[in-house]
């Protein structure tokens, strides 16, 4: 784990089910740019594990008449700090029973000074189309989130009583300041400002995800 104090880097044998899918849960503090629930759509199409790592694939639908900006690409961090977009991390929340996925904006907390906070950078998915996304993270799950100052947390997959995963997006507003472009596995990104983000982030949560045949 990488202590909470950091920049956010130069943008200033596998067994397959098939699952369900959920409706968009609103945390918007804008109402301006909120797009309604039945309007956006995440369905997690996979989960699969192999001896080293975890990977799920789903898809978001945009059936509004707006475009969104999902905050799907986490930061990879080497050596000497930022390296570029990971498109396919996630992060890791192991702090109750289950195990919880993120690909969003993680706030950073009140208790903690940065001197920046960790922001992914947001890919386009345009009014009426589906954005289909691969991620994965290593075998045994452990505990990777941008702000824990609490002790690492290691899990086995066949430990894991839920299975979740919630993904990021806003509405792109006219006003929505976008900076950058970066590709990954020929996906385009740019980045946002870290208020704005912050404060119009809405989240998909994809409830319970089925593991039966999964567990190892």
């Amino acid at each position: 784990m990488r202590a909470p104090l950091r920049h956010a880097g130069a943008w200033c044998a596998a067994l397959a089910i098939i699952v369900g899918c959920t409706r968009a849960v609103e945390r918007s503090a804008n109402p301006e740019g909120r797009v309604a629930q039945a309007d956006v759509e995440l369905k997690v199409e996979s989960v699969s594990s192999g001896p080293e790592e975890l990977a799920i694939t789903y898809a978001v639908h945009n059936r509004s008449s707006r475009a969104l900006l999902l905050l799907d690409g986490l930061p990879q961090w080497g050596p000497s700090g930022y390296v570029g977009v990971a498109p396919e991390r996630a992060y890791v929340d192991l702090s109750g029973e289950g195990a919880v996925l993120l690909r969003a904006l993680i706030p950073v907390p009140e208790d903690i000074d940065v001197e920046a906070p960790e922001l992914p950078a947001v890919s386009r998915v345009e009014p009426g189309a589906t954005a289909s996304r691969r991620l994965s993270v290593p075998l045994p799950l452990r505990t990777s989130m941008p702000y824990s100052n609490g002790p690492e947390v290691t899990r086995e997959l066949s430990a894991v009583r839920e299975l979740r995963l919630r993904v990021g997006y806003l509405p792109d507003t006219g006003d929505v300041r976008l900076h950058g472009e970066a590709q990954a596995l020929g996906q385009s990104y740019r980045t946002l400002e870290y208020s704005q983000a912050v404060s119009r982030q809405q989240l998909l949560d994809s409830g319970p995800l089925a593991l039966d045949g999964v567990k190892k």
